[in-house]
């Protein structure tokens, strides 16, 4: 089956919405944001590597028919064949709503935080390399 451009444009659309709530979130001092902003935090985290997985598992499938093993398999086997160099920030992404979502231990919000206030270039080079050669 080929890529479905609507597929890719919806997950897109959600990595740069959640992305965009998180950058707003953090533009703020860790101290002033609220016990809700930083569940928020967390959701936005969620939300965005779901879409991305979504995406990685689609090219992975339908462009190179690979079977993912796991969320880490397909967006580092999705993410190598699209050529990208900093594969490894993805993963940890993928690693962080693991964490998030399974609880492996308790939650650290300001390392969650300080997590987004890294930077994002590579989930930047995910969106434009798949802009570039797949969406409309």
């Amino acid at each position: 089956m080929p890529l479905d451009r609507d597929v890719l444009n919806m997950g897109a659309r959600e990595i740069r919405e959640s992305l965009g709530e998180l950058l707003r979130l953090t533009s703020r001092s860790y101290s002033e944001l609220s016990v809700d902003e930083k569940y928020s935090i967390r959701y936005n985290v969620i939300v965005l590597v779901e879409a991305l997985v979504a995406l990685c598992i689609h090219l992975a499938r339908e462009l190179y028919g690979y079977m993912p093993r796991s969320y880490s398999d397909a967006v580092r086997y999705s993410c190598s064949r699209l050529g990208l160099r900093c594969v490894d920030d993805l993963v940890a992404l993928v690693r962080l709503r693991n964490l998030l979502i399974h609880r492996y231990w308790v939650i650290d919000d300001h390392m969650v935080y300080q997590s987004i206030k890294g930077d994002f270039r590579c989930l930047e080079e995910f969106l434009r390399v798949l802009k570039e050669g797949f969406a409309q």
